[in-house]
């Protein structure tokens, strides 16, 4: 997995938002917590630039230089190797050791942990440490110890100071105890003494997360009174105006306040979401669970529906069950920016556990099936080596129809820069046009990154493109290749450098 993250790191330099991931781990190494957050730039990020500390992170400096970029991302990729790990106890101590080295196999090929695993984020940091926070709590019903309760709290406050993604642990957890404790009351195996521990034990579980996420900002303005933060969402202005000390720090206070503040807010840092063919800019509810069906290895879906039919230890359903659920649920109903795959990335490894329960039963004919689907699983995901954020399975069809279903991050979130330049090598009878200036139509051929094509940030630019053209063949499977007859070019309209309103009304 490691060689993996590696060679696919290769010839990319930084995009998007890479670098300024790297730049606020390094001014919060450098500088302390107190450095604005600007979204879910989040402390987890000291690990990446931890890589470039001595060189003071600068980005012409990254650019340059293979191995300097190799060791700022080495921080997401330690999370990636150790999340599939990770993935392979828990599947052995829950279905026995062909389910761990199962896990383990599922994790190393899995497309979304390899692509996502060597970026500069903390899309992974959150998927680790949400894993580890219910696998600990795991551990602590089959044999209660204040050692195991405050691993799953350490993990827990790890998790948030990922990303905020990691408060979604509390419903989880909170979940996952109501079911325990139904089942015991079904079992009458529950009395007074056990409520009165298990209160004792939410609020140890409660005073650790907290005190971790002061610590990890040095307890800087916490207990501040709601009523004294200058609130930029309606969300926080409306609600959070009661003269209460809250017990978390500033910064962390404010970026929650900034990420919901650009929410509501989708055209200042983002662009458009895009979901089969169309642009919006408040979601649709299935766009997630279409991102996880056609970026998600056909092979696993079927481990897992085997899985359905094997034994397993009792409450494993609902172990797997409900962080995937509430993951999902949360970001397709309640969440507008739906801007690729990684939102979700914490649900992946609860998806990969079902496979593994899968595979654990190698009776019958599942002898031959189970490695037919494991080699299935690796030869599709590394036949798009080295581009593993463009993936999708075989129900696209033929890989150049991808960007008619998802884009973003989803499909082109990297620098191809590299491929396209041993692309125009290797085909020199080729005069490739290269994203044409203002989007003006040009004759011959013309090469466009999947972004641009459909609109994310520019809808008309290139819709003479999209609707006048079929692409003939894709680059680094994210950039699309077309040929423009010239006798065509009398018949298009001139692309608008702007979106016109009017008329990408229809599409919002």
């Amino acid at each position: 997995m490691a060689a993996l993250l590696v060679s696919s790191s290769l010839h990319k330099r930084f995009v998007y938002d890479e670098f300024d991931n790297t730049s606020y781990g390094f001014r919060f190494l450098t500088k302390g917590p107190g450095v604005p957050p600007l979204g879910q730039r989040m402390p987890v990020l000291v690990m990446n630039a931890l890589g470039c500390v001595t060189s003071g992170c600068d980005r012409d400096t990254l650019d340059a230089s293979e191995t300097a970029r190799l060791a700022v991302r080495a921080g997401s990729m330690v999370f990636a190797v150790a999340l599939a790990l990770l993935i392979s106890v828990w599947a052995g101590r829950l279905f026995g050791p062909v389910a761990a080295l199962a896990g383990l196999w599922l994790a190393v090929f899995d497309p979304t942990l390899l692509a996502h695993g060597k970026q500069v984020t903390s899309d992974v940091a959150v998927a680790f440490f949400m894993t580890a926070a219910v696998y600990a709590y795991w551990r602590w019903r089959e044999q209660p110890k204040a050692t195991t309760l405050v691993v799953c709290a350490l993990a827990t406050g790890a998790a948030i100071l990922s990303k905020f993604t990691g408060l979604l642990l509390v419903p989880i957890l909170g979940l996952l105890v109501g079911v325990d404790i139904a089942r015991a009351r079904r079992e009458e195996t529950i009395d007074a003494s056990h409520v009165k521990r298990g209160l004792v034990w939410a609020a140890t579980f409660a005073i650790v997360v907290v005190a971790l996420i002061n610590a990890a900002y040095l307890f800087r303005g916490s207990f501040r009174s709601a009523a004294t933060y200058q609130w930029e969402s309606t969300a926080f202005r409306a609600h959070a105006t009661w003269p209460v000390p809250i017990p978390l720090p500033r910064v962390f206070v404010q970026g929650l306040d900034y990420s919901s503040w650009l929410q509501e807010t989708p055209d200042v840092a983002r662009g458009y979401n895009y979901v089969l063919g169309e642009l919006n800019r408040d979601g649709r509810w299935y766009a997630f669970p279409l991102m996880v069906l056609l970026k998600t290895p056909l092979a696993v879906f079927v481990l897992a529906a085997l899985g359905l039919r094997s034994t397993a230890p009792p409450g494993a359903g609902a172990l797997l069950g409900i962080p995937f659920g509430v993951v999902l649920v949360f970001f397709s109903l309640c969440v507008q920016p739906q801007l690729g795959i990684r939102y979700v990335l914490p649900a992946i490894p609860f998806l990969i556990l079902a496979a593994a329960r899968g595979a654990a039963d190698l009776r019958g004919y599942r002898r031959v099936l189970v490695p037919l689907l494991l080699l299935w699983q690796a030869g599709s995901t590394l036949s798009y080596h080295p581009h593993f954020i463009p993936y999708f399975n075989e129900l696209i069809g033929r890989r150049v129809n991808a960007y008619r279903y998802l884009a973003d991050s989803n499909l082109d979130w990297e620098d191809h820069g590299y491929s396209i330049e041993e692309f125009q090598r290797k085909h020199p009878e080729m005069d490739i046009t290269i994203e044409p200036a203002r989007g003006k139509p040009v004759p011959g051929w013309i090469l466009v990154g999947a972004n641009g094509l459909v609109g994310i940030f520019e809808p008309e630019r290139f819709r003479w493109l999209r609707e006048g053209f079929v692409p003939v063949r894709q680059v680094a499977y994210s950039h699309l290749l077309y040929y423009i007859p010239p006798d065509r070019l009398r018949t298009l309209p001139e692309a608008r450098e702007r979106p016109d309103p009017k008329a990408s009304a229809p599409e919002q």
